[in-house]
């Protein structure tokens, strides 16, 4: 009994637990069956549309419900091997990058990650995420990305049916990124040859307004959904390709497009060169030679292509994206080919001869200069072995004289030509203008309007060869072109003229006191005036008014303004020698007058006795002062606001002492302001340089300023430099009469006191300049008493140096001299560091230096 009933117990555990697995089997097969019917309308949903970034989210947002994950990221594989983007849902930038550093291979799954990695990822909120499936994703056998799926929660863990899934929606992905693709190239490539067909279309309507440069960077930027792109072509127009050494970039669209336009780059060394050599296209993210503005403002991908024509290249389209955006990948390049070829044409027609003359013309600053440069290039277009321009000027002055000639290629006056070559060009000159004759072969003239008369341009071809209908019709033409360009070149010459004499009329003194030195740069082309200015005014207590200024703008207006305003601020200071009363004065002056609002400009009272300096600035860069330690400083006490901007806006002063041997400089902005530079660099540039050349003259210092501070382009602003050094150079000039020592030697004490010289060595220079004045009363004017002398004192850094001159002569010295005379000399060389006699026909200058101890 006890067996049966056991073996009745072990039958009904045994069905028991039979059933219970055919549940739990069941459970399985119908959640593998949701599963699938989940991964079905998955696969579904991500190709259903044709889009790549929807395909991609689709992809993630999928992936995320299959496996039950709070998080996911799908991060796609750059050209060089690294993730260079995410498509991500509930964890930021960050997180997905650090998920992207852990190693997959074939893939990865791990149940917590804290207990395997130091640099934990953390979910939007900052909890650490630490369940994590990750599986690669291969399109065309080629590695596309990566998927990744995460989870934060303690104790979750992903399955391996729920990565058997993600692997089987990864199979899938790739088929739809693919199509996705495909379908994104076919569209990227009917935009770009739509843009092919409008270029095109620009070029055969022959409208100059329609700009084929400017149109081929706009289509490249908007087609590549860059953030710049700009066009280079060669500096010198149709240059012989191996001669070409230097690219200029003639066209941009985008970001910074006014800074970049003008930059050139060599041919050697830079990517761009290397692309119009080879002329096969790149795609980079790191130039050689960065060109400023465009490839240095951040790391990013650019394609660089070669414009051919003709198996020649004659420009680079440089494209670049911003930084975070996804790089150029190598398909692209096949995609802008037939766009490269169009851009092309467009530049082959842009630089053709036409255009070529233009240039030339644009760029001159007189007739002459004109004519030189048109001539230079009709010889280059026909290779001619000669070209003449022969000017017959009409008014009355010029009647009877020969003509003006400009020859190239060969050099000619009008006596150097035969007489029937001479012949030939005064039979033009009184013929139809623009009327080309081409009677013998080899040769070719035609007559245009000159501003001052009648033009006559003459070609000598290097071969005797009939000049054919389509020469004809350019010479005809670029003659016309010439002729509007002179006329446009001499306009603007007799403007600049009218303009450079109002601007030194009204810029500042001619004359300056000792100790002084300016200089002025204008940016403005062609009149090269401008709103800057500087003035040194002598107030009539001894001190000088010194003020630097510069007005809104450029050209002639400003310059109009910029006289005003100096006018206006010297009456004041002369009524009232105050910088502060002055500026404020100077605000309701420019509140009223139009353009002179904003106006900034320094003001300082100097005491030239004391070196004692009074200052007000409104709104202007500070003054710098290096002393003759090398000690810089710079003057930005007493700073306000620019003129005209607040009524009644209160200007305070500051004061300041400037020691011997003490240099100060007032500028302007254009000196030290640069494109993407903070001003304080420009000014510390400048005040190192007055620092290492505070030994020169002021007037090489002044040069060397100008020079070493320029641009590579020139200054693309005015600028205006006034120096002055402490104290100033002492010049006397006085009878040759011995009454007239005294009276100088307490003027030259005087001066070496404020120098700094010391007790001993000022007494030293005294004794000596004493005798050079002494032999120059003595010996230099014997015979001529009513003569004069002069004498003059400058304080170098390390040095002073003193100069005695006088009109007369002096005396052969005897070879024996007189025990007690003719001992100056000799006096002088055991004072002085250096002593120099230079006797001339006009007189006699002796030269002293003291090396300051």
């Amino acid at each position: 009994m006890s067996d049966e009933r056991g073996d009745s117990t072990f039958t009904w555990h045994g069905r028991h637990e039979l059933v219970h697995r055919m549940h739990e089997q069941l459970d399985d097969l119908a959640t593998a069956r949701d599963q699938m019917e989940q991964l079905v309308r998955a696969i579904v949903a991500i190709g259903s549309d044709l889009d790549l970034d929807v395909t991609l989210h689709r992809i993630v947002d999928a992936a995320m419900e299959l496996s039950a994950a709070r998080f996911g990221a799908l991060g796609k594989r750059g050209s060089d091997g690294t993730t260079s983007s995410f498509v991500r849902t509930g964890i930021d930038d960050s997180a997905a990058r650090r998920l992207a550093e852990l190693p997959v291979g074939e893939g990865l799954r791990v149940d917590d990650l804290t207990t395997q990695t130091e640099t934990i990822p953390a979910d939007a909120t900052g909890r650490p995420i630490r369940a994590l499936l990750a599986v690669p994703i291969s399109v065309r056998a080629t590695d596309f990305g990566t998927l990744y799926l995460a989870d934060d929660r303690p104790g979750r863990a992903f399955s391996d049916a729920q990565e058997g899934v993600v692997r089987a929606l990864a199979t899938a992905a790739a088929a739809a990124i693919d199509n996705a693709r495909l379908f994104e190239r076919e569209r990227e490539s009917a935009k770009w040859t739509k843009a092919s067909r409008e270029i095109t279309t620009a070029l055969l309507s022959g409208n100059p307004q329609t700009g084929p440069l400017q149109l081929i960077v706009n289509r490249a930027l908007e087609l590549a959904d860059a953030e710049q792109a700009i066009l280079l072509v060669p500096r010198e127009p149709e240059p012989p390709a191996d001669t070409v050494d230097t690219l200029v970039v003639a066209a941009t669209a985008g970001r910074y497009a006014s800074e970049v336009i003008g930059r050139q780059v060599p041919m050697d060394g830079s990517t761009t060169g290397g692309v119009a050599r080879r002329g096969l296209p790149v795609i980079t993210d790191s130039f050689q030679y960065p060109i400023e503005g465009f490839t240095d403002v951040g790391e990013r991908s650019a394609i660089v292509m070669p414009l051919t024509a003709d198996e020649a290249v004659l420009g680079v389209i440089a494209v670049a994206r911003r930084p975070l955006q996804p790089p150029f990948d190598d398909a692209y390049l096949d995609l802008v080919s037939d766009f490269a070829r169009h851009a092309a044409i467009a530049l082959a027609l842009a630089a053709g001869r036409e255009h070529a003359l233009n240039q030339q013309l644009a760029q001159a600053d007189s007739v002459e200069e004109a004519l030189n440069a048109a001539a230079e290039e009709l010889r280059r277009l026909w290779r001619a072995r000669r070209v003449l321009a022969v000017t017959f000027l009409t008014h009355t002055s010029s009647r009877g004289a020969a003509p003006q000639v400009v020859s190239v290629g060969e050099r000619a006056q009008w006596s150097d030509l035969t007489d029937a070559t001479r012949d030939a060009l005064r039979s033009l000159r009184d013929g139809d203008l623009l009327a080309p004759t081409t009677t013998t072969p080899g040769t070719a003239g035609i007559s245009l309007q000159h501003p001052e008369g009648v033009l006559v341009v003459w070609i000598d071809l290097a071969e005797q060869r009939p000049f054919t209908l389509e020469d004809q019709t350019l010479l005809t033409v670029l003659a016309g072109r010439l002729g509007q360009g002179l006329h446009r070149v001499h306009q603007a010459d007799q403007q600049r003229e009218t303009a450079l004499a109002l601007q030194h009329a009204i810029l500042g003194p001619a004359h300056l006191p000792h100790g002084f030195a300016v200089r002025y740069q204008a940016a403005s082309r062609p009149l090269q005036v401008g709103g800057d200015w500087y003035d040194v005014v002598e107030l009539e207590d001894g001190r000088i008014a010194l003020i630097v200024g510069d007005c809104v703008g450029h050209g002639l207006t400003a310059a109009t303004v910029m006289g005003q305003v100096r006018s206006a601020c010297r009456a004041l200071l002369l009524s009232n020698p105050s910088p502060g009363a002055a500026l404020s004065a100077m605000d309701q002056f420019a509140a009223r007058l139009p353009g002179a609002q904003c106006t900034t400009a320094v003001c300082m009272v100097l005491d030239p006795g004391t070196g004692e300096l009074l200052y007000s600035s409104a709104g202007h860069p500070p003054p710098i002062v290096v002393d003759a330690d090398g000690t810089t400083r710079l003057l930005d006490d007493g700073h306000t606001i620019a003129l005209g901007m607040r009524a009644d806006w209160a200007r305070p002063e500051a004061r300041v002492t400037l020691a011997a041997g003490a240099t100060l400089l007032l500028y302007t902005d254009g000196l030290v302001e640069r494109r993407r530079l903070p001003l304080e660099h420009g000014i510390s540039r400048a005040a190192a340089l007055v620092q290492d050349r505070r030994a020169s003259t002021l007037d090489d210092l002044a040069d060397s300023i100008m020079s070493r501070l320029a641009p590579a382009g020139g200054y693309q602003d005015d600028v205006a430099v006034l120096l002055y050094r402490h104290p100033a150079p002492l010049e006397l000039t006085f009878p040759a009469h011995a009454s007239r020592l005294a009276p100088t030697r307490n003027a030259l004490r005087g001066w070496l006191k404020r120098v700094g010289l010391n007790r001993v060595q000022a007494m030293d220079v005294l004794v000596a300049t004493g005798e050079a004045v002494a032999n120059a009363i003595e010996h230099g004017h014997r015979h001529s008493p009513h003569g004069t002398i002069r004498l003059s004192a400058t304080a170098l850094v390390d040095a002073v140096e003193l100069v005695v001159s006088d009109t007369g002569s002096w005396k052969t010295p005897q070879p024996e001299p007189d025990v007690h005379r003719g001992r100056g000399i000799t006096l002088m060389q055991a004072l002085m560091h250096d002593v120099a006699i230079d006797h001339g026909t006009d007189g006699t200058t002796v030269r002293l230096t003291a090396r300051i101890v």
